[in-house]
């Protein structure tokens, strides 16, 4: 019948145009949470991360929907804090793939509003992978470690001395690993 289609097992959609028969599988569904960086990852610059994997992937598989959850200015205790709406308001179809990219603004010096103590981070990680896995089975979750810092360029951008430092963003992308690895 023209136009028609059924959804087979497995989530795929066949069906028939003009007399072509096709057949459709379901897009993969990419979840990616974290900070301002995850957030400007869409901008069309050479930093936009997302758009350079949602292209990468386009290349390949010629589809994705991508879900970008990023939030400036969040550190990983806002961020498990608002986790469990973003799953709720992402709804019924799991993402196969999942980010966490938090860090950056958790490595800010101590006293600093973002900051979030080494141990804490940990555990809000652990928190957010476990929360994910927890409402996504089989989700492939990738933590991302926060970047290293360029102290001048930093300060002379936010007009500000001694909030970010290489050694703390080390110890923050150290821990982030270690969490990975525990996965």
């Amino acid at each position: 019948e023209e136009g028609s289609f059924h959804r087979p097992m497995s989530g795929m959609t066949t069906g028939s145009v003009s007399g072509i028969p096709y057949t459709l599988a379901p897009r993969p569904n990419f979840f990616l949470f974290g900070d301002s960086i995850t957030q400007a990852g869409s901008k069309v610059d050479p930093l936009g991360w997302v758009l350079l994997l949602a292209d990468e992937y386009l290349a390949v598989n010629r589809c994705a929907e991508i879900s970008n959850r990023g939030f400036a200015g969040y550190n990983s205790r806002w961020g498990l804090l608002i986790l469990p709406q973003l799953i709720k308001e992402h709804g019924p179809v799991a993402p196969s793939l999942a980010t966490v990219f938090f860090g950056a603004n958790d490595a800010c010096r101590e006293g600093a509003r973002q900051h979030v103590p080494l141990g804490e981070y940990e555990e809000n990680l652990r928190g957010i992978v476990g929360m994910m896995r927890e409402a996504w089975p089989g989700v492939v979750v990738v933590l991302i470690t926060p970047p290293p810092i360029d102290k001048e360029a930093w300060d002379a951008f936010k007009g500000q001395d001694g909030e970010r430092c290489m050694e703390s963003a080390g110890a923050y992308a150290a821990a982030c690993k270690g969490v990975a690895e525990e996965a």
